[in-house]
């Protein structure tokens, strides 16, 4: 990790609430670990308190994480305002758990109808699925990161694992 890398996401951690520092510190330096580099996210109002990691190699952002301070407004802060927030790309990984098939369900529910399934462009394996409980299949085929329930340590081992897997992934030229 270059000594830029470091403050950028020293920065980042030090906007998060002290309980959840070293939870986002591991996820962020897995990311710097996996080649992807910090750089703060921009919006129409400038640079925002978030901080997204993206590889140029693969041209693909694999996490954003956001504090607190950055969901207070009328954005689409799915699980609370004022939470912190890691929205992650995980559409490689084929099996997982509980809380990200809640999530993928929640970003579903904030689809169209119309707009949701796959168009079979081969660009991304498939894309996110959801098994409902009455067996109905949807999916979406969105180049997008999918906003996580609040996480706790236990999550760690898997969404580090996940990370693993999407770069994996789109190394392995899966990419449009």
């Amino acid at each position: 990790m270059t000594k830029a890398q470091a403050q950028k996401i020293d920065t980042l951690i030090a906007a998060l609430p002290q309980d959840e520092r070293g939870l986002y510190r591991e996820i962020a330096e897995q990311a710097v670990a996996l080649g992807y580099a910090p750089a703060p996210v921009k919006n129409v109002h400038g640079l925002t308190g978030a901080m997204a990691f993206t590889k140029a190699k693969v041209g693909k952002r694999l996490c954003k994480i956001s504090p607190p301070s950055e969901n207070l407004g009328n954005g689409k802060a799915l699980y609370g305002k004022g939470k912190t927030i890691l929205a992650l790309a995980f559409y490689a990984t084929p099996l997982y758990s509980a809380l990200f098939r809640n999530a993928i369900e929640q970003e579903l529910a904030t689809v169209p109808a119309n707009k949701r399934g796959c168009s079979a462009c081969q660009a991304c394996n498939g894309g996110y699925t959801y098994v409902s409980s009455d067996d109905r299949i949807t999916g979406s085929c969105q180049w997008k990161l999918v906003e996580l329930p609040p996480i706790s340590h236990a999550h760690v081992d898997e969404i580090k694992a996940m990370m693993k897997t999407q770069d994996e992934f789109w190394l392995g030229g899966n990419t449009p």
